[in-house]
């Protein structure tokens, strides 16, 4: 799914702007669910999946009951869901050909959509499903509901609450350095790759693969 560059509300400069940020969101799903109702603001870290893997209109996912958020969900709300990836500093002492000022480089994607409750428990059942689906298939013995302790998963579901969003707008943004000489890009990774954290790591392989 693709959104014109005039209907974008993520800040999203062209040099920048995302070219599949279906692909952030299957790579990073653990997502930041924001919602408004009134004078309040909620947001949650959880995961947040795409319903099938042949369509990329509907997302789902779950968040224990007790949280105050997933007490004030609604049908038709509109929600914005935040899937960071990896971002690192980036210092300007790297720079030897365009000398300019340090930044961040950040890999991320948004979506805006329409919330739809799910609190029946086969509606549950199933983006419990889904969830362990996606989340074990790299797994050499991939965990299943039907392997949980007797009556453990029946317990959680009335624990939790499971929700649907109508995607109407996605965007990402990758932002790596596009817009200096390759030699200063080679020179960022160099500087990336000997730094001990992942997202260090994880934003020089995708510097990497960028066009030179």
């Amino acid at each position: 799914m693709s959104t014109p560059a005039t209907a974008r509300t993520m800040y999203a400069p062209s040099a920048y702007a995302a070219a599949d940020p279906v692909a952030i969101v299957k790579k990073y799903p653990f997502a930041h669910l924001i919602t408004a109702t009134g004078e309040e603001t909620y947001a949650t870290p959880t995961p947040i999946f795409f319903e099938t893997d042949d369509t990329v209109t509907t997302l789902v996912g779950h968040m224990t009951r007790i949280n105050p958020q997933a007490q004030t969900l609604r049908n038709g709300q509109q929600v914005l869901a935040i899937f960071p990836g990896p971002h690192t500093y980036i210092s300007a002492s790297w720079y030897k050909t365009l000398l300019t000022v340090p930044t961040w480089d950040y890999v991320s994607a948004q979506i805006r959509g329409r919330l739809q409750v799910i609190d029946d428990d086969e509606g549950q059942l199933n983006v419990l499903r889904r969830v362990a689906e996606v989340l074990e298939r790299d797994s050499e013995n991939p965990w299943t509901l039907e392997q949980a302790p007797p009556g453990k998963v029946q317990q959680s579901v009335p624990r939790i609450r499971s929700f649907r969003i109508t995607i109407e707008r996605i965007e990402g943004v990758t932002k790596l350095n596009q817009t200096h000489p390759p030699a200063d890009r080679l020179l960022v990774i160099q500087q990336l790759l000997a730094r001990p954290d992942s997202d260090s790591h994880e934003i020089a392989r995708l510097m990497a693969h960028l066009p030179v």
